[in-house]
């Protein structure tokens, strides 16, 4: 949620930079954006409401400026809400929440303040200007603003009368792009990957102040410089690009052909070091949010099954009734696409209290879950751009199956099922396959609901489905395990209702009749084609990974029902791609 880009540097084209770089991390979810540009004798701020891309810039000539895309939390979707925020000399951008910052509020109105959006943000610019006024110091302002403050963040400061550019990371992924003529600090990579790949990941309770190349940083617990090393990161310009594709979503689809295989050559190493942890304990807990969940009850199934663990997936949010059972002798694994999802890192928080142990299965090897935890399984998914996650889930789905699989001994025939799947998702990621499927999105993008049902394993990614078809399409759609529908769901079923059925086996199948006899129409997802079957949709016949084939094909027929709607898959309304904040 929210990106926020700021540069100082050498040359006058800081604004036109951060413009551009706002572009490149509009796939983290946003409302409005502005940018504010350091003048020689003023700070010149344009905020709009609406996207970036379809928005006009005036670049100014300016070498520092700080931008941001908002994600609405303290106050409505306005222009005057929108970020950057300036208070008498200050001028910020934030991500995330300031928790106590009413009661910074009150006392800066006590001192004459005064506030003109419904922000928190504003009252956060307001503390650093009013220390700044007390002892006209910037980097004492910006320590002392920050210990007054509480909750997740971090923040951008420029001030209007001093060159240099503050960054401040408490909870909230800030980034240092390091470059010999200028630096650049963003909540992502994206942002400043055109001009650097060298960068510096800054650590909680760090702060960087940076004038054009020069960078000092500082530990504001202790409020001394410290030593940071720059690290060169491998990522290729194409890999954030759309290239021939319209969308991120359909690109990300296609390149599970490499992603799923690369998930899957861990580190032997790793993966044996990491199963040790399973060797005294009492219980598991797998947690993530949304379709981090979902691969979470997946994992749960591999655990049970391939492990014969007792194990439990939780939503992250929910996890709080489960804290009493947390114990020296617990492993929590949690699965985080960014490794920046505000509820799954306030779990790893309280089970390591508790001294419990904690696995992050993250697609950032750098990010605050990957810090905060003793083992982290990346899944070297690549960047995902896309909101709806498409190649990250498939991934955290092998690397949940091969620790399963290690740990209950089976690791080596894992592997070989997976690796014999990756061969055969060439049959699904071709263009034939896509276009047969887009076929079926034709019967399906003028109904207003549609029902999923699985078993087993296919349950949770019955509960996937419907989450990947609701936020890209905005059709109403629901999962169930199959042998739940006797007990209430077949009471929805009308002549014409859509049903997907996620596998063959003589149960599901069952389940599928029953459906038709009250005039569903069934769109089978299996690997064998059965007669109770309106439309069927082949996938890969393998064991117990059937997962990763039988997503692939509702991936794809979610991208086509929301492309054939006219809507724009890669950035669904009021979501977005890292939820920062609780």
């Amino acid at each position: 949620m929210c990106g926020i880009y700021g540069i100082t540097g050498s040359d006058r084209e800081s604004g036109e930079k951060v413009f551009e770089g706002l572009k490149q991390l509009e796939y983290r979810g946003y409302d409005s954006w502005g940018v504010a540009q350091k003048t020689e004798n003023d700070i010149d701020t344009q905020k709009e409401v609406g996207k970036i891309s379809e928005g006009t810039f005036a670049d100014k000539g300016v070498r520092e400026a700080i931008g941001h895309s908002r994600w609405a939390t303290h106050g409505g979707v306005t222009a005057l809400n929108a970020h950057p925020h300036t208070v008498g000399e200050v001028t910020i951008v934030h991500n995330g929440i300031f928790d106590n910052y009413l009661d910074n509020k009150e006392k800066l109105v006590d001192a004459g303040y005064g506030f003109r959006s419904e922000t928190d943000s504003e009252i956060f610019a307001g503390l650093v200007d009013y220390y700044y006024q007390e002892s006209n110091d910037s980097k004492q302002a910006i320590m002392k603003a920050v210990a007054d403050s509480t909750g997740r963040y971090a923040v951008l400061v420029i001030f209007k009368n001093e060159p240099g550019l503050y960054g401040v990371r408490c909870g909230s992924p800030l980034i240092v792009g390091v470059d010999e003529r200028e630096t650049h600090i963003g909540s992502d990579i994206p942002a400043f990957l055109e001009y650097t790949n060298s960068i510096n990941y800054l650590d909680d309770g760090q702060m960087i102040v940076a004038h054009g190349a020069e960078r000092a940083y500082y530990d504001l617990k202790i409020g001394k410089t410290i030593e940071k090393n720059n690290i060169v990161v491998n990522i290729d310009n194409q890999e954030v690009d759309k290239g021939d594709f319209d969308y991120y979503m359909i690109k990300e689809i296609f390149e599970q052909k490499e992603t799923i295989e690369r998930a899957l050559l861990q580190d032997k190493t790793l993966i044996q070091n990491t199963c040790k942890l399973f060797d005294d304990f009492d219980r598991v807990f797998i947690v993530g949010c949304g379709t981090g969940h979902k691969v979470a009850m997946v994992g749960e199934y591999f655990f049970s099954e391939l492990a014969e663990l007792y194990t439990t997936a939780v939503p992250a949010s929910e996890m709080n009734t489960w804290y009493p059972f947390i114990t020296s002798r617990t492993v929590v694994i949690a699965v985080s696409q960014s490794g920046e999802t505000a509820d799954v890192l306030e779990v790893v928080e309280e089970v390591k209290k508790r001294k419990g142990s904690v696995i992050a299965v993250t697609n950032a090897e750098q990010s605050s879950l990957a810090q905060q935890s003793g083992h982290v399984l990346p899944i070297k998914a690549g960047i995902e751009k896309a909101v709806a996650s498409t190649k990250a889930a498939t991934a955290q789905i092998a690397v949940l199956y091969l620790l399963a699989a290690t740990i209950g001994e089976k690791g080596k025939r894992a592997v070989g099922n997976l690796l014999s799947l990756t061969a055969n998702l060439n049959d699904q990621l071709n263009p034939n396959y896509a276009d047969y499927v887009q076929n079926i999105a034709e019967l399906l993008q003028h109904h207003r609901s549609l029902f999923i049902i699985g078993r087993g394993v296919l349950y949770p990614i019955a509960l996937e489905a419907a989450i990947k078809i609701q936020e890209v399409s905005y059709i109403h759609a629901q999962g169930f395990a199959a042998g739940e529908l006797k007990h209430g769901p077949i009471a929805l079923i009308e002549k014409g209702t859509p049903c997907l059925v996620l596998g063959s086996d003589p149960q599901t199948l069952s389940s599928a009749e029953e459906l038709k006899a009250r005039g569903a129409m069934i769109i089978g997802i299996a690997p064998e084609e059965a007669k109770v079957f309106d439309r069927w949709l082949s996938v890969p016949k393998t064991e117990r990974a059937n997962a990763i084939g039988t997503l692939i094909p509702i991936q794809f027929l979610s991208y086509y029902l929301s492309t054939k709607k006219g809507l724009d898959p890669d950035m669904p309304r009021n979501l977005a791609k890292s939820v920062t904040v609780k």
